[in-house]
């Protein structure tokens, strides 16, 4: 869109330049000359010299984004922000505007495409689930499945695009069985005994996926109170030596800010951004905003959190449920105390010469 003489030429979406960076998308034509996505930018440049490298535009993305969301909220009023470029829309009600749902879609579709230029896929079905599914798989512009053919449309898909077989008890039950389709995965739930013995804690929400079953509504985007950092890593590593003082300085500036509002944070969340796309995330919560209880709780869930061998892109922290926090002290945990002087000291610091003036000493070293 922005520079029409790329156009029909192999061109590569990359992390960054660095020799290191990934692919993270790339066209037709770079997929031809053999490029993938996830591949070095090493390796890509040694591939293909007439590949043009383009470097990850977040700025761009999001204002793109933003258009999209406020093109698509002109045909609902209940629009759902899910990820960069995907969106949930509640129809319902919408029968006295739009003929039937489909042609609703093709108008939405039409839209967006004549004010973006970018082509969209439309799901459209009872529930978030299976819309969103839908999407993934079908490669239509539009598609539609109708109510009661969910299991029937679920069936010959692959297990992994049920949401709960990324969950690693989960995905173990499935590769040891061979669960390839989600029919075996139906065929199993459909006896509660048999199901609730090999999946656990996990049968409800895998047998509601499976049947194609969700209760979630459509929300719209709503302002809440939260201290959210993230660091995008100048190349994507796997280097613990590397990823922990990251950890250790997003968990610092979070309790900074945390600190200045005199909050301790209900939720703490902590999601990691693979090269190849895939998000983990873990949850915890703290009852104090010291550097010590923070860093300590964000290293847990990273800990948690960080399961597989592919490098990793990207790190957040997302503190929501704020609560006011007193100032008393614990009286029989010195060490609590001395974590809450030691803050308050870096933070006067850090005040006066900027954050960055003091850093952890891996991040020093690494």
């Amino acid at each position: 869109m922005l520079d029409a003489s790329i156009r029909s030429k192999a061109v590569a979406i990359i992390s960054s330049h660095h020799a290191n960076g990934t692919i993270v998308c790339l066209s037709p034509e770079a997929e031809q000359e053999g490029l993938n996505q996830g591949m070095k930018v090493s390796l890509a440049r040694r591939m293909s010299h007439s590949a043009q490298l383009i470097p990850y535009n977040t700025s761009l993305y999001s204002r793109m984004n933003q258009y999209v969301y406020h093109t698509l909220a002109s045909f609902s009023p209940i629009v759902e922000p899910a990820a960069f470029g995907r969106f949930y829309a509640d129809m319902s009600g919408m029968q006295s505007i739009y003929k039937d749902l489909t042609q609703a879609g093709y108008r939405i579709f039409k839209e967006i495409q004549f004010k973006s230029n970018l082509d969209s896929r439309i799901g459209i079905s009872n529930n978030k689930l299976v819309s969103q599914i839908s999407t993934d798989v079908i490669h239509e512009h539009i598609s539609q499945v109708k109510s009661g053919e969910e299991p029937q449309f679920l069936s010959p898909l692959p297990s992994q695009i049920l949401p709960s077989s990324q969950e690693i008890s989960v995905n173990r039950i499935i590769n040891f069985l061979f669960l390839r389709k989600v029919q075996s995965i139906q065929k199993i739930i459909s006896d509660y005994q048999t199901g609730s013995i090999l999946f656990g804690s996990h049968y409800p929400r895998i047998s509601r996926e499976a049947k194609g079953e969700d209760n979630s509504i459509v929300q719209p985007p709503r302002m809440r109170e939260h201290v959210m950092v993230q660091k995008v890593l100048s190349s994507d590593t796997n280097d613990e030596n590397i990823l922990r003082p990251v950890v250790q300085e997003l968990a610092e500036q979070v309790a900074l800010q945390l600190r200045n509002r005199m909050k301790i944070a209900g939720t703490l969340t902590l999601e990691i951004y693979y090269t190849d796309g895939y998000k983990s995330t873990r949850k915890g919560s703290i009852h104090y905003n010291d550097n010590q209880s923070v860093i300590g709780t964000c290293t847990q869930l990273f800990t948690r959190a960080h399961n597989r061998r592919n490098r990793i892109r990207s790190i957040l922290i997302d503190a929501t449920k704020l609560k006011l926090t007193a100032n008393q002290l614990n009286l029989f945990d010195d060490a609590q105390f001395e974590s809450k002087i030691l803050s308050v000291a870096l933070d006067k610091i850090r005040g006066r010469y900027g954050f960055d003036v003091i850093k952890p000493l891996a991040a020093l070293a690494g």
